[in-house]
């Protein structure tokens, strides 16, 4: 990387370090001056690794009036006006709390946090016997001594998420926080501004039921952007990488780096009309040029994959442009909540459409549908050696070796448990089907991070399961056989229906090789049993295994 580019801010989520550093900034401080200046308590929700933090600690210096940190920026007039009555800010990240602790603990860890605000502006006082009491007593002594108190809050669910297999540890903390929050409402007249933000909307309604006083602007198109990065402002900041990228052969071309970049990590939308980067994701790629998952080896999602332990959650495919009502997506308790309205209220399922009878919703890009994949497969049919298998796909893939990678998913699903393999419907158990194999056969390959598409659609059908590499385009039929003697058939079946369907000639005048095969699989041995390859023709068959 060239070493007269612009510092990346990754990771980094104060605003003073990252404005002292030199770190490149987008800018957002124009979207915060007025949510401050509407002067209301606001809610916001965003999943993880979305610049929560950075938002709230570049809020907490506007409104100390941290003039020095804002210049150049867009809200530098209003911070310097602000910086003669600095206002007193109330700031608590929730994610710092240990949520192995207590209830008790919890209480404590908030106390000592109002005490050290409290004494920050020179007034001494005791905790009392909880934090909402002690919440009440320092707001009031500030607010009379000080002036009206900005409240911001981060993470507000941390504690709660972290602790979704402990259903009486989860009580215990909602009981707390509750009557937390229902304090910061009945102290409204003390608090000037404040904003409250989260990873999902479960919680929210059990929370905050008693402080309805929130303005919810998780959805707002009016602040569609105030997180992540559009694509005017992937251009307009970050030219220096995109060029740098081109010269260094990362992509052919301007156009065709956007092209992939925008299809890897763009497409989050909160509002159903503005769509988003992610933050974290691209500067990872920026800081390595490589395209890769990074949102789920960034940290911890333990509550999604508590939450796929929990409750019955179909095949990641089965959630593209799905259609559902709105009611059923309303916010409720993370317990109660459906696999379709938790995986879009935590973000990782994003608004494409709304009709007037129900909305549609779809992954935002490949690297959210790559990681939720392996999270499913470790978390529903975990496969051993899961590192060495995603290298063994890889080099299957770059050379196009169909019967390597018959071999590595037979190799997969011997590893399953038998009673995994079946599935109820209308109160007996059945075999799997075909497109169960070809599901689980997706979920490995996006799970390894190859770029792999499930039902690619052709002007005369749709393809079970295609891989575009920049070395190879590769296209596979599924075929399921009851019996051996139905080996044959079904191989001519696919054969048949690659040919008649045209799968293969959207690809076939690109400047890369093109094949496909058929995979058949035996219901009986629940293996893939035969394929046969083809380079855009059917001339050749390779027996994997029998």
């Amino acid at each position: 990387m060239s070493t007269n580019l612009p510092r990346l801010p990754l990771g980094e989520a104060s605003f003073s370090r990252l404005r002292q550093n030199g770190h490149l900034y987008v800018d957002k401080t124009a979207l915060l001056q007025k949510l401050i200046e509407e002067g209301r308590a606001f809610f916001l929700a965003r999943p993880r690794r979305f610049g929560k933090s950075l938002t709230i600690s570049t809020l907490y210096e506007m409104l100390t009036g941290n003039d020095k940190l804002f210049c150049g920026l867009d809200a530098e007039p209003w911070v310097k006006a602000q910086s003669s009555k600095p206002w007193p800010v109330l700031w608590l990240d929730f994610s710092s709390f240990d949520s192995n602790g207590s209830a008790q603990d919890l209480t404590n860890w908030v106390n000592r946090k109002l005490l050290a605000f409290a004494e920050h502006y020179a007034i001494s006082t005791a905790a009392e016997a909880s934090c909402a009491e002690t919440l009440d007593t320092i707001l009031e002594l500030v607010s009379k001594q000080k002036g009206a108190v900005a409240v911001l809050i981060d993470e507000y669910d941390a504690p709660l998420l972290d602790n979704l297999n402990d259903l009486e540890k989860l009580q215990s903390f909602r009981k707390l926080l509750r009557q937390f929050y229902k304090v910061l409402k009945a102290c409204s007249p003390c608090i000037c501004f404040s904003l409250i933000t989260g990873i999902s909307l479960f919680v929210k309604n059990g929370i905050f039921s008693a402080a309805n006083n929130l303005i919810d602007i998780s959805s707002e198109v009016e602040y569609g952007a105030i997180t992540g990065y559009t694509q005017k402002e992937l251009e307009d900041y970050f030219h220096a990488y995109i060029d740098d990228a081109v010269r260094k052969n990362i992509m052919p071309t301007t156009a065709s780096l956007l092209e992939k970049l925008k299809k890897y990590y763009n497409g989050f939308s909160f509002d159903g009309q503005t769509k988003v980067y992610n933050p974290f994701s691209l500067l990872s790629f920026f800081r390595k040029y490589q395209f890769s998952n990074y949102w789920y080896s960034s940290g911890s999602v333990t509550f999604i994959e508590n939450y796929f332990k929990n409750h019955k959650i179909a095949s990641p495919d089965s959630y593209h442009l799905l259609k559902v009502d709105e009611e059923s997506l309303a916010p409720r308790e993370i317990e109660a909540a459906n696999p379709e309205s938790f995986l879009y209220q935590a973000g990782y399922l994003t608004l494409v459409q709304r009709t007037e009878k129900y909305l549609i919703l779809d992954y935002p890009n490949q690297e959210v549908l790559n990681s939720l994949s392996k999270m499913y497969l470790s978390s529903i049919y975990p496969i051993p050696d899961y590192v060495e298998v995603g290298q063994r796909l890889w080099q299957a893939v770059e050379h196009a070796d169909f019967a390597a990678l018959a071999k590595i998913f037979n190799a997969a699903l011997a590893s399953l448990p038998y009673h995994d393999f079946g599935f109820w419907q209308k109160g007996e158990n059945r075999e799997p089907n075909e497109s169960f194999y070809r599901a689980l056969f997706l979920m490995l390959l996006r799970g390894c991070g190859v770029q792999a598409h499930g039902e690619m659609p052709t002007c005369r059908g749709r393809s079970d399961v295609l891989i575009e590499s920049p070395k190879q385009v590769l296209l596979m039929e599924f075929k399921l056989a009851k019996s051996a003697q139905d080996i044959a058939a079904k191989r001519k079946e696919g054969e048949k229906q690659i040919l008649d369907s045209g799968y293969l000639e959207p690809y076939l005048s690109g400047s890369i090789p093109v094949s496909s095969t058929v995979f058949v699989v035996d219901a009986r041995k629940r293996q893939i049993v035969f394929t046969t390859t083809h380079g855009g023709s059917l001339d050749s068959d390779t027996r994997s295994q029998d």
